[in-house]
């Protein structure tokens, strides 16, 4: 990896987290609302059976509690990631009854234990694969490029996603970042790798990218 790059991008996110710091609640809330009713209102979103959607973390992103609750509510699967140190898996959740009884891990996100038996998107032999991945990130720019918190774990799910569709010849997953306002930046300004992968679309309160 470039270690140029590696340095831009950690200046990048530690520029975003003090931008995103000072976001007041209610409008964190409001731009929440309106990007789940721009999702509701997406073709991609209506015709999607099985969707993954990542947790949200209570600041610096956009919420997913509701887009969760309205997945469940439907005749729609939903699934969340559940990592270890270098993998994540998109788990199937039955419930908000279940949603809610999920444990916290370290960054005080639920997750379902590692342990506990649940239904796998991407199981080779019984996974029912994902039409809709909900992408967070820290930044986006309006050519579909992405920065997340460093781990890598998206780019790679998706990678996994496009295996997992060519051997079931099945379309691949389509990706849609949801973002903040504050967290679009001018082109040129995220720094990219070979590794990364470019967004099908972002959707802010705003504006659909695509």
């Amino acid at each position: 990896m470039n270690s140029t790059i590696v340095t831009l991008k950690k200046q990048l996110r530690k520029e975003m987290a003090i931008k995103l710091s000072k976001l007041p609640n209610n409008e964190l809330n409001r731009q929440s609302d309106l990007v789940f009713q721009k999702l509701k209102q997406m073709k991609e979103f209506q015709s999607s059976k099985n969707i993954s959607v990542y947790i949200s973390m209570p600041t610096c992103e956009i919420l997913t509690n509701k887009i969760i609750h309205d997945i469940l509510a439907s005749d729609k699967n939903c699934f969340i990631p559940r990592c270890t140190k270098t993998t994540m898996d998109m788990v199937k959740i039955s419930s908000m009854d279940d949603f809610n009884s999920l444990p916290t891990n370290k960054w005080n996100i639920p997750e379902p234990p590692l342990d506990e038996p649940r239904e796998n998107a991407l199981d080779m032999e019984k996974g029912s694969g994902l039409d809709l991945i909900l992408m967070p990130g820290v930044a986006f720019d309006k050519e579909k490029n992405r920065i997340g918190h460093g781990k890598g774990y998206y780019d790679r799910f998706i990678k996994e996603c496009a295996k997992w569709s060519k051997e079931h010849g099945a379309p691949r997953a389509k990706t849609v970042a949801l973002s903040l306002n504050e967290q679009i930046v001018d082109s040129g300004v995220i720094p990219t790798e070979e590794t990364d992968e470019k967004l099908d679309y972002i959707l802010t309160p705003e504006s659909v990218f695509h």
